[in-house]
């Protein structure tokens, strides 16, 4: 929890062999039973929601506190999200139900983005599973990442669509740090706000990739000033540059502004 990440996530799907899973459940709620040990939220990633060993899970974490949120993975409907809202409103601690992110990595998934964004559920984040995505595809998964346009476009937009977060796909070569940066530059490109780590070693470059830079919010900065500017001799549109600038390229730089503050000091 001290490299800097904005979450951790408690993992009970991939990570845990089938007659672990009981036991993985109970140590990690005595690990949350105590006090945080950093800032990062801490999460909880359920196996799929409908199999046996997730609804075990839901089961078991539905009563209990300790934890920010809960990591959905293998989501294709937004059923499945009403399903779990739905059992922590009815748990002993009636009408708690936790953020959720549900993890988008199925051709099904992508085609229903909007669809699980807009859920009658706490979404708070949507996260890519490039990986799964690529290998029901039957495509390899490249560095130029063409094969994923059209799926980070869709999960892009539909968070935005309903103001919650996009959460770029795990980069799994472990070694190289200057091909990760370059993934987290594209998704950032698409409009993914942040991206999900397997290695400690990964957050210094993707913390810097997706924190606004200091470029970028003195460039923030002049144009809200600008705006304000013009605003305040009845003008709704004024020059900066060679840039035009008016309310959508405020909102953006109020965007950038707000980002950079939530990041200070981290």
């Amino acid at each position: 929890m001290s490299a800097g990440a904005d979450a951790v996530a408690f993992d009970l799907e991939d990570g845990v062999e089938a007659a672990q899973k009981e036991r993985a459940r109970a140590l990690i709620a005595g690990f949350l039973s105590g006090p945080a040990s950093s800032e990062a939220l801490r999460l909880v990633r359920f196996n799929p929601v409908g199999t046996p060993a997730g609804d075990g899970d839901l089961a078991f974490f539905r009563d209990l506190d300790g934890f920010d949120g809960i990591l959905l993975p293998k989501v294709e409907t937004p059923g499945t999200l009403e399903t779990v809202a739905r059992a922590f409103a009815s748990g002993r601690k009636a009408g708690r139900v936790p953020p959720l992110l549900p993890l988008l990595e199925s051709p099904r998934a992508i085609l229903h983005a909007a669809d699980i964004a807009a859920a009658a559920a706490p979404v708070a984040a949507l996260l890519f599973g490039a990986e799964d995505l690529t290998a029901r595809l039957g495509v390899p998964r490249t560095v130029d990442g063409e094969e994923l346009v059209v799926a980070r476009g869709q999960i892009a937009l539909a968070a935005a669509a309903v103001g919650a977060e996009a959460v770029d796909a795990v980069f799994t070569n472990l070694d190289d740090l200057a091909l990760l940066r370059r993934d987290c530059e594209r998704g950032r490109a698409f409009g993914f706000r942040g991206k999900m780590a397997i290695h400690p070693k990964q957050v210094a470059v993707i913390n810097e990739v997706f924190t606004p830079s200091d470029a970028d919010v003195e460039r923030a900065r002049r144009v809200v000033e600008a705006y304000e500017a013009a605003r305040a001799v009845g003008e709704g549109v004024t020059r900066m540059g060679d840039q035009m600038v008016e309310l959508p390229i405020v909102e953006r730089a109020r965007r950038t502004l707000a980002l950079a503050a939530r990041y200070a000091g981290r």
